[in-house]
């Protein structure tokens, strides 16, 4: 039987909605890129996870399913929820493609997932967080559908503890894509777990590099908004001041975002 689910605020509809239209327009950019789908860090969030083939594997705001996918080929059966339409559609077609029978695919709100009390034995969610306006909220909701004893996996990118060097960054991440709210930083994912009683096991740390131009192209901004993100990058570098790593190889313009993949468990 499903929890009943307070209403959610207005602005929390709002962000939603902002997150379906964003996505809706950059479904195929956004799964296209080679850090969204590569294999080897998504087989290597699976292993993280401690995936076990009778396992009940949910992942929140799944996007494109690629993560889900992944799952699906270490598991029982692995169910991927996404706020946008666009994004299910897809998955549900390559799932299908690949002959992932016990891969499933819901929309739903993260806020309230649409999910009984305690059903799986991982939950996980992948290069979302920085786009909860409540992450605590949604970390909650993943704890809730959770079996006790089961593993939560929570991987990002990472935002600065330096709140002039956070700020921005995240002026950056938003022009390129207005629905990101923030790059929590590493010691503020670990509060969240310390307030919801969960027990951080490992929590491996990494990079992921992105030249300029294909990072721009995922969010797509108008052509004014891209030229001020390539001379804020440009601005930033001396002192990397957006903590963003920017450099120049080859002629052209990269990027990198610390990330970290949180594997958590919680208690019994």
């Amino acid at each position: 039987m499903l929890r009943a689910v307070a209403p959610r605020s207005p602005m929390s509809d709002s962000h939603v909605e902002r997150i379906r239209a964003q996505f809706t327009r950059q479904a195929e950019a956004y799964a296209g890129m080679p850090q969204t789908r590569d294999e080897a860090p998504l087989r290597g969030l699976v292993a993280l996870a401690g995936t076990r083939p009778v396992d009940r594997v949910l992942d929140v705001a799944c996007g494109p399913g690629f993560l889900t996918m992944a799952f699906a080929a270490a598991c029982a059966s692995a169910r991927g929820v996404d706020a946008t339409p666009a994004f299910v559609e897809r998955a549900r077609r390559v799932a299908d493609e690949r002959g992932l029978a016990n891969a499933t695919f819901a929309q739903g709100d993260v806020n309230a997932l649409p999910e009984p009390d305690a059903r799986y034995d991982v939950v996980a969610c992948r290069a979302a967080f920085h786009h909860f306006p409540d992450p605590a909220r949604v970390l909650s909701e993943m704890r809730r559908v959770t079996r006790p004893g089961g593993t939560l996996l929570v991987a990002d990118l990472l935002g600065s503890d330096d709140p002039v060097q956070a700020e921005l960054h995240d002026r950056i991440e938003r022009l390129c894509d207005p629905t990101h709210v923030r790059a929590l930083p590493g010691s503020e994912f670990e509060e969240l777990f310390r307030a919801q009683r969960l027990e951080l096991l490992r929590a491996p740390r990494g990079e992921m590099h992105y030249d300029v131009e294909e990072w721009i192209a995922h969010g797509g901004p108008d052509a004014d908004t891209a030229a001020r993100i390539r001379s804020l990058l440009e601005q930033s570098q001396p002192g990397d001041g957006a903590g963003l790593g920017v450099h120049w190889r080859d002629g052209r313009l990269r990027i990198r975002h610390r990330t970290a993949a949180f594997q958590l468990r919680r208690p019994e």
